[in-house]
C-alpha cells in the first residue's frame, strides 16, 4: 500500500474517532423518541408531579428554574431513574432514553 495513502486513511480515522464524541454530546438521548417519551411519561409522571403543586402545575419541575433538580443531561437521566424506581415503571434502558429525549426536547436542550 502507498505510504501517502496509508498515513491520509490513518489521519481521517483519528479525525472521526476525535469528532465522534462532539457528534454524540449533541443529543444526550440519542436513542430516544420523543413521542413514545411522551407516551410513557404522561401516565407515569404527570399526576406525581401535579401533586406537588398548590396549583397542580407539575410542569414547574421542569420549566421553572426554582424547581429544576437537574443542570445537566447526566442529572436529567439520574432524576428519570429515580422516578422510574419510585414510581414502580419497570423502564429498561430504551424507556429511559425515550422519556429523556422527550424531557430534554421539550424543557431542558441539554446538549
Amino acid at each position: 500500500m502507498n505510504p501517502t495513502k496509508l498515513l491520509m486513511g490513518v489521519f481521517a480515522l483519528v479525525i472521526g474517532l476525535g469528532l465522534a464524541p462532539l457528534q454524540a454530546s449533541a443529543n444526550p438521548f440519542p436513542k430516544g423518541d420523543v413521542a413514545t417519551g411522551k407516551k410513557l411519561h404522561d401516565p407515569r409522571c404527570v399526576s406525581c408531579h401535579n401533586s406537588m403543586f398548590p396549583d397542580k402545575n407539575g410542569t414547574q419541575l421542569y420549566s421553572d428554574e426554582m424547581f429544576r433538580k437537574s443542570t445537566n443531561a447526566a442529572q436529567l437521566r439520574g432524576m428519570i431513574e429515580f422516578c422510574n424506581t419510585r414510581t414502580n415503571s419497570g423502564w429498561f434502558e430504551e424507556e429511559i432514553q425515550h422519556v429523556g429525549r422527550y424531557l430534554n426536547d421539550s424543557y431542558y436542550k441539554f446538549k
